[in-house]
């Protein structure tokens, strides 16, 4: 708060008012500042308010004529009392239903009549039915979804024995399960909510809880029980000659959504679909044949002429992996090792029980059957480690008893991984025994000079770091070659498979001592080298080569060795990934015979009982579908569209050309106080006009969405319409406007009805690129394909980026644009001024206040010299 003044006592002057002027020309420079911020500031608004435009413009776009279909279209049938269908924007040609044989119905399942009302609980259900109550209350269902699969995830529904009946037909219908439950006159009725027939499966089936729809006596399936309802039908109709299925009755087809209502033709439509099936398990079995030979040929190539090839990796490719890294678990070891972990095998008492699974290998002749018998009735085995060994093969079993301590020395590399054997041998010189603590231990490593990077061992735990601290010198080599191992493996994994078995194809003796003799570690070592050395390593990426020179510099390693073990291992896993995709190839096969097996049958029993029975659909002509363009709505579209972007275009084009009135700036404070409400108001409605007038960023966006009116895209393929303006849509000739659009309206319905799809294409190529490439006269060049409304979209981009760069966002701070900094800078400006100011004031007081202190002297020797007269 200032200190109050108060002047003009000796001299009768009004230094307050005096004071006043002259701080008012003091403020000048002040007051020219804040009119520069606020001018800023109007026009950082006015940028911005130009942003939310073209904004808004953007998003009218994108909701009205990219998210919905620019092209509109009605579809027409020739008979709707069997087929309705409603047309896309894609819809094109003619589609004829020749035939429809059957309509699908959802799967439903119907219980027995039970001793039970509504009011009924479940526990007096099963009692009443002799059902013996389930261990968990709840049922988890699966139903077939909209596409015809039947749910991978199976819904869970909870419920007591003290739920009614009736509460729990509620709970299934309010579940998601997708299905429906009703429960009248003591019958329970499962009904699936979407239609079809999941081919080889049932179309509602229960994971967990089948013992309550036991106990409604619904479960009919013998053999299947958790199969609860498996009678869904697909629809069966020909279309445009193919006979095929769906498992809806509306479906989408060529742009049409199509509805089928009624059975008609039958028999015609039955056979049809017979001729596909037998023609598909023809195409299927000879498939099969064929894939059955690719696999077993790679089988063959993969494993020896005599080994076992039941089994998931051979005898070369295991030899092959440990030649190649050393002491390392082989690749079936491995299988076995990941199945049961660490957390098995490095626990040492577990020996005892890979030594069970030994002894009862001890007789060769057992087969595999009597193996898991004995295992199974083996009391010394936990039962969750039995249900592991029970889902291994013969020779996984074999693996897993043959050697613990192989797969224990494993196990604690990796709980000690990251810990160096030079660490080890390091911490084996300190002096530790049990009695010490782990912070005493860790002590003792944090204060030890000779161990370096410590990080891993401090991670350890106090029995680990003793156990550690145990090692034998055997123990820590096995260790060493260990980590030896998994440096070779880290190296060849970074490496495609091929590389190391192509390596030396095609190089002869000389290039291979060239291609060994490299030096990676130069900045080009394939100078002088052959083409076919250069071919082989060019291209590499530079952290492959860095590998590369890892493994060439790697102590106590024959480097021409180490790379053909690499090309031998790399020769065996081509050839089991081969082998594995020529097996998955030969499965999926099998599966396709499988389904053309079960379509066939379905096929051959419908056309039977067709025969049998007779025919007794509609017998009609086919019922076909043609569509048609909705010319006016379109052409209403793209009014709307033109009336928008026209307000958009005039309204940026007036703020480029509104009149500067240079003689009204902002109002300072002090002529705000002069001022009623109204002036001001209008005062700065001339104040703020012209602010962006000349604007070069509105002035270049409005230039370059207007050049895309004349651009053609190559896209179309119609070149007679691939430009806005040759299908009526050009800009103003008054270029006072700024670049308004004009539509030819009778231009406009022409291209419509000759080619709506060049329109489409031309306004909204939805596959369309900035660069693209196109074949013109058998020449490949780039050109820009996106439709029309995408390149303006992209205009638009431009333009709020070129505007952010100079105003900003709201969620900006004043640093990230011009003019926010012109801003920042101003708002500096004037703090300084403001103290300025206070400092010019109070001279102005100390100097007025010495004036009045010597008038005040003046007067008392006045008064006092005055008094020696009287």
């Amino acid at each position: 708060m200032a200190a109050m003044r108060i002047g003009g006592l000796a001299s009768g002057m009004d230094i307050d008012t005096l004071v006043e002027k002259l701080m008012v020309a003091e403020r000048a420079p002040l007051d020219k500042l804040e009119q520069k911020k606020q001018t800023y500031e109007w026009q950082r608004d006015a940028y911005r308010e130009v942003n939310t435009k073209l904004q808004t413009l953007d998003t009218y776009i994108a909701d009205n004529l990219i998210l919905k279909s620019l092209i509109s279209k009605t579809a027409t049938s020739s008979n709707s009392e069997y087929v309705t269908a409603t047309a896309s924007s894609s819809a094109s040609g003619t589609l004829s239903i020749e035939g429809v044989s059957q309509l699908a119905t959802a799967a439903r399942s119907i219980g027995d009549q039970v001793n039970a009302v509504s009011t009924t609980t479940l526990k007096e259900l099963f009692q009443n039915s002799g059902v013996s109550l389930p261990d968990s209350y709840n049922i988890a269902i699966r139903s077939i979804q909209k596409d015809g699969t039947l749910a991978k995830e199976a819904t869970k529904i909870e419920f007591t024995e003290n739920t009614t009946v009736s509460e729990f037909v509620s709970k299934i219908n309010s579940s998601g399960a997708g299905v429906s439950a009703v429960f009248e006159n003591g019958k329970l009725s499962i009904t699936a909510m979407n239609t079809g027939d999941v081919q080889g499966d049932a179309e509602i089936k229960v994971d967990s809880g089948i013992e309550v729809f036991k106990a409604f006596k619904i479960v009919k399936n013998v053999d299947n029980p958790n199969n609860l309802a498996s009678n869904g039908k697909n629809a069966i109709f020909q279309v445009n000659g193919i006979a095929t299925e769906r498992s809806t009755n509306t479906f989408s087809i060529s742009g049409y959504s199509v509805t089928l209502k009624k059975t008609f033709n039958a028999e015609n439509t039955f056979n049809e679909k017979l001729q596909a099936a037998i023609n598909e398990f023809s195409y299927a079995t000879d498939n099969k044949n064929q894939k059955l030979d690719i696999r077993n040929q790679a089988r063959d190539a993969y494993f020896e002429d005599d080994e076992d090839i039941t089994k998931k990796i051979s005898e070369k490719h295991d030899d092959a992996y440990k030649l190649a890294f050393g002491n390392t678990l082989n690749l079936s070891e491995q299988e076995i090792y990941k199945k049961f972990g660490s957390s098995f095998f490095a626990i040492s008492e577990n020996e005892n029980l890979t030594n069970i699974v030994k002894n009862i290998f001890a007789d060769g002749s057992k087969n595999i059957e009597v193996i898991r018998q004995e295992i199974n009735d083996d009391s010394n085995i936990p039962d969750s480690l039995k249900e592991e060994l029970l889902k291994l093969s013969k020779e996984e079993l074999q693996t897993f008893s043959s050697d613990f301590k192989k797969f224990n020395a494993t196990a604690n590399y990796e709980i000690f991984k990251g810990v160096t054997a030079d660490q080890i041998t390091a911490f084996k010189d300190l002096t530790i025994d049990n009695d010490m603590s782990e912070e005493e231990i860790k002590t003792a490593i944090n204060d030890n000079d000779t161990i370096l990077q410590k990080e891993a061992l401090l991670k350890l735990s106090k029995e680990q770091l003793i156990q550690l601290y145990n090692m034998t010198e055997t123990e820590i080599t096995d260790f060493q070659q260990k980590a030896d191992a998994d440096k070779l493996k880290s190296i060849y994994n970074s490496f495609d498979s091929s590389f190391f078995k192509d390596l030396f194809i095609g190089l002869d003796e000389t290039e291979i001592n060239e291609l060994i003799g490299l030096d990676l570690s130069v900045e080009n070592p394939f100078e002088g080298k052959t083409q076919n050395v250069i071919a082989k390593l060019e291209n590499l990426s530079p952290s492959q080569l860095k590998q590369l020179d890892n493994l060439m510099k790697l102590t106590g390693l024959n480097y021409k060795d180490q790379l053909e073990k690499f090309q031998s291992l790399a020769e065996n896993d081509a050839a089991r990934s081969n082998w594995q995709q020529a097996e998955t190839a030969y499965n999926a096969a099998e599966t396709r015979l499988e389904i053309a097996q079960a379509k066939l049958d379905v096929a051959q029993k419908d056309y039977q009982d067709i025969i049998d029975n007779g025919d007794i659909s509609s017998q009609i002509n086919p019922v076909t579908m043609v569509s048609t363009t909705n010319v006016d709505e379109i052409v209403t579209k793209i009014k709307d569209f033109v009336n928008t972007y026209n307000t958009l275009v005039k309204e940026l084009n007036n703020l480029t050309k509104e009149t500067k009135y240079r003689d009204f700036q902002p109002l300072t404070s002090l002529q705000r106080k002069e001022m009623e409400e109204n002036e001001i108001k209008l005062w700065e409605e001339k104040a703020k006009s012209g602010l962006l007038r000349g604007d070069s960023i509105i002035q270049n966006g409005l230039s370059s969405m207007r050049s895309l009116i004349y651009e053609s895209n190559p896209a179309v393929v119609n070149t007679k319409y691939n430009t806005l303006f040759s299908i009526g849509i050009t800009s103003s000739s008054n270029y006072l406007e700024g670049g308004t659009l004009e539509i030819d309206e009778n231009k406009l319905r022409k291209a419509l009805e000759e080619d709506p799809d060049a329109v489409a294409t031309l306004f909204n190529n939805s596959n369309g690129k900035e660069k693209d490439t196109i074949i013109v006269n058998g020449v490949s060049k780039e050109a820009d394909t996106r439709g029309y409304l995408k390149k303006l979209r992209a205009s638009f981009d431009k333009i709020q980026a070129k505007i952010e760069e100079r105003a900003g966002r709201s969620t900006m701070n004043d640093t990230q644009f011009t003019l926010g900094k012109y801003l920042k800078d101003i708002n500096n400006r004037i703090d300084s001024w403001q103290k300025k100011l206070v400092d010019i004031e109070s001279r102005y007081w100390k100097q007025f206040s010495a004036m009045e202190t010597m008038i005040n002297k003046a007067n008392q020797q006045s008064t006092s010299l005055s008094s020696y007269f009287v």
